[in-house]
């Protein structure tokens, strides 16, 4: 029986999860330390943008937050005259951890797809799927 569009994005949700859980064949998961990396490495975040996009709660993403500060990863800035605003930085490190993990998903993506013709359509079809996503 053919899978309605609705249970495939069911499906590509749990799928995601597990991959998640086990994507570099160490057990290496794709952790919360990881995501913040990457969505520093677009540009400075504040913590309610990190705690939205991240669905994480202030006291959760304040531990987060200290030990990747503690670990050299992220940099805490006091961005205005009032030090109650903070705002955080990916640090050389962190920009390392992150293309290690990376490079790691590149060669899984690219063991499963040996063409250069089939990654490409790979990427695209990735676009597409986030696109669609962004309205769920």
């Amino acid at each position: 029986m053919r899978k309605t569009a609705g249970e495939l994005l069911i499906e590509l949700n749990m799928a995601l999860r597990g991959a998640c859980e086990s994507v570099s064949g160490r057990g290496d998961p794709i952790t919360l330390r990881v995501k913040a990396l990457y969505l520093l490495s677009e540009k400075p975040r504040t913590p309610i943008e990190l705690m939205d996009r991240l669905c994480m709660v202030k006291s959760n993403l304040a531990l987060l937050c200290n030990r990747m500060t503690e670990g050299g990863e992220i940099e805490k800035m006091h961005s205005s005259p009032d030090k109650r605003v903070v705002t955080y930085t990916i640090t050389e490190k962190g920009m390392r951890t992150l293309g290690e993990t990376v490079k790691l998903l590149e060669e899984k993506f690219k063991g499963i797809l040996t063409t250069e013709k089939e990654y490409d359509e790979g990427i695209e079809k990735f676009n597409s799927i986030l696109d669609l996503l962004s309205f769920i």
